[in-house]
């Protein structure tokens, strides 16, 4: 298995492949659950996500700690515009004019123009959105560029391979860095914490689709990556393990989701029999590891987005 991420402080970073470092932002005071990731090129940095502004000091010191500043990073590309992931982008390209960014196009007006994005988390996290990811500020539009699916994006004279994944999110990518086989998955291939076995699927509402998320399974299955580097927050090199229970996993949140709601069940208790699972599935790890799960991966959105896919395919009342 690959080296995984140092979780022993904030701010940190390790190379888990040749040039390419994984850095702890340190999500809330919890180590091990927001990762950001450099990879290192002839011409610069390139950042794959910048999760929130809240965590901006602990991504310029994790860069810092790879023996880089934040100065030398010429491009970042965010997964997807979930503010866990890209949160920061805005913060960081108003304050760093040599950088560009990449989104996907479904994604990029929304970053460029984030008033609906701010409306919709503020309605699921009110109060709590300032401490949570600070501020969401405008990606400036001249300086953005839509991602295309199988594009070879030159980042920092490096080149990462663009892969449309959706199901977690539409406007969700995975990026191949062709030299070392590493794929930097977002969320698309679950949340599972460092020294675990069980990837968790993260679906939150809006727009969860199962189906496209087991067609992007099975693309990153085509890929053959040599280890999946998870957002949420490791790298693993047990790659076709890891997908087929993610796929499984997929299949019992959905099973749960149904089990709950379609007999009447509400959300609450539909988010305890997904904790239920999800424990049980950890065994001993789970106490070691829960506040960063729970910091990066809240069960009851995922209890919201399952009833939401249900709702929306009839299988429960509007």
């Amino acid at each position: 298995m690959a080296p995984e991420p140092d979780s022993r402080g904030t701010g940190t970073a390790q190379e888990i492949a040749d040039g390419v470092f994984a850095i702890d932002t340190g999500f809330q005071g919890v180590t091990g659950a927001i990762g950001a990731f450099l990879v290192a090129g002839p011409d610069g940095l390139g950042l794959i996500e910048t999760g929130p502004t809240t965590v901006r000091d602990q991504l310029v010191a994790g860069i810092a700690a790879a023996g880089f500043a934040i100065d030398d990073v010429r491009d970042v590309v965010v997964t997807h515009i979930h503010l866990d992931h890209a949160g920061g982008l805005g913060s960081l390209m108003c304050d760093y004019p040599r950088m560009q960014a990449w989104v996907h196009p479904v994604g990029l007006p929304h970053m460029v123009r984030p008033e609906k994005l701010i409306a919709s988390a503020t309605r699921i996290y009110g109060d709590r959105m300032d401490s949570l990811w600070g501020a969401f500020l405008p990606v400036p539009e001249s300086r953005v560029r839509p991602t295309e699916d199988r594009q070879v994006i030159n980042a920092g004279g490096r080149g990462l391979r663009v892969y449309d994944t959706p199901g977690h999110a539409s406007h969700h990518v995975a990026l191949l860095d062709e030299h070392t086989g590493t794929l930097f998955t977002g969320d698309v291939a679950g949340v599972r914490m460092a020294g675990t076995a069980f990837p968790v699927p993260p679906l939150p509402p809006p727009d969860i689709d199962v189906a496209a998320w087991k067609r992007s399974i099975a693309l990153m299955r085509e890929i053959g990556p040599e280890r999946l580097v998870l957002t949420h927050y490791s790298s693993f090199a047990d790659v076709d393990r890891h997908l087929g229970l993610l796929e499984e996993g997929l299949d019992t949140a959905m099973a749960l989701g149904r089990d709950v709601l379609i007999p009447g069940g509400d959300d609450e208790v539909l988010t305890a029999r997904l904790e239920a699972w999800v424990r049980a599935e950890l065994g001993d790890d789970t106490d070691r590891v829960w506040a960063a799960l729970d910091a990066a991966n809240p069960l009851f959105m995922s209890a919201s987005g399952i009833h939401r896919v249900l709702r929306k395919a009839g299988e429960v009342e509007p």
